[in-house]
């Protein structure tokens, strides 16, 4: 599959998975909203003063993409795609990858406590479906900041990550800027006239 978009393969886990996973409308973004908060109050990565409204948003939040992972009528999973210019990594790290203004910002993921004993399960199909929503944008570059964990199951699927910078704490955990291709191979995107 190097160099070949990995469309076949996102088309096949999503359609094996238990979970919806579809781009939130505008109601629906307070649901992801919520969703975040919680899980970012129970892993600590914020205290409950910081989200006094229950709800966990950033200036990014009206202009990307978000995606909601359903069991059920139960959200589960969200994650967010944030088209450029101007991406939160780019902003944490004070860098900005290449190709700029091709690159749109993966991140926000979380997954509900009620299904953690899913979290590879559940991530994976979020992960899937942010791919999907990136292919439907017209992008195929993306960066963000990931944990150890994330890195693994987003090499599970097949993307090489580029390290952009040393780890730091975001989000009050560590993670790594990362860059990476929906292509596997990320010298066969084309960056530029040829």
């Amino acid at each position: 599959m190097e160099g070949v978009p990995l469309d076949a393969l996102v088309d096949r886990i999503l359609a094996a998975s238990p979970f919806v996973y579809r781009v939130a409308d505008d109601h629906e973004r307070a649901i992801a909203y919520r969703l975040r908060a919680e899980v970012v109050l129970e892993r600590g990565w914020l205290g409950a003063a910081d989200l006094p409204d229950r709800l966990e948003r950033d200036e990014y939040d009206e202009r990307a993409v978000h995606v909601i992972g359903w069991d059920g009528a139960v959200p589960m999973s969200t994650g967010r795609v944030v088209l450029p210019p101007g991406l939160p990594t780019e902003k944490a790290c004070g860098l900005v990858v290449d190709p700029p203004g091709e690159v749109v910002d993966v991140g926000r993921m979380c997954v509900a406590r009620t299904h953690q004993d899913l979290e590879h399960s559940a991530f994976i199909g979020l992960m899937c479906r942010l791919y999907q929503v990136m292919r439907m944008e017209g992008y195929v570059v993306a960066c963000g900041m990931m944990t150890g964990r994330a890195q693994v199951l987003v090499r599970h699927l097949g993307l090489r990550l580029e390290t952009l910078g040393p780890p730091r704490s975001y989000w009050n955990e560590e993670r790594t800027p990362v860059r990476f291709s929906l292509l596997a191979n990320l010298e066969t995107v084309r960056v530029g006239p040829s």
